[in-house]
């Protein structure tokens, strides 16, 4: 929480070293539990010390930040890792059918992502197809199967 905390008030204003650590052990004991997103970069301290004890952005801080923002958040998403939990193929299929399933899983780039997906989900398909498209039918398939095979055993 710590560097979390560190990081956006470095960031963000422009206190001196002691302020800033200050600020940072108050929200420290100020807050119990928290979810991070997004842990954002280690910045050092601004070289313009402001007055003592006030909360003063740094000099054009929002509009660099939000454009350095703007560019390292398109760049992250290019660069992120495959989520294979991102959507429930269960859930698509029930909900926009076959063909919505199979819309979903065409935005899912690369047999190996197909691959991590599947077995995620608790998908069976054969693992010596190796053509995106055939991949992407086994994938349909067997969500439509593993859904029949759970009707049939609620009836």
């Amino acid at each position: 929480m710590k560097a979390f905390f560190r990081a956006h008030v470095r960031r963000e204003t422009a206190l001196d070293e002691k302020a800033a650590e200050k600020l940072v052990e108050a929200l420290t004991k100020a807050v119990n539990f928290m979810r991070v997103w997004h842990m954002p970069e280690e910045t050092p301290a601004p070289a313009a010390a402001t007055e003592k004890g006030k909360l003063k952005p740094a000099p054009d801080a929002k509009s660099h930040d939000a454009k350095s923002h703007d560019a390292k958040s398109h760049d992250t998403k290019s660069e992120a890792p495959f989520d294979p939990y991102a959507f429930s193929a269960m859930v698509v299929l029930t909900k926009t059918g076959r063909d919505g399933l199979a819309k979903k899983l065409s935005e899912i780039k690369g047999a190996d992502n197909l691959r991590k997906f599947a077995e995620a989900q608790h998908l069976g398909i054969d693992r010596k197809i190796t053509k995106i498209d055939d991949l992407r039918k086994a994938i349909v398939h067997a969500a439509e199967q593993r859904l029949a095979d759970r009707r049939a055993a609620a009836s």
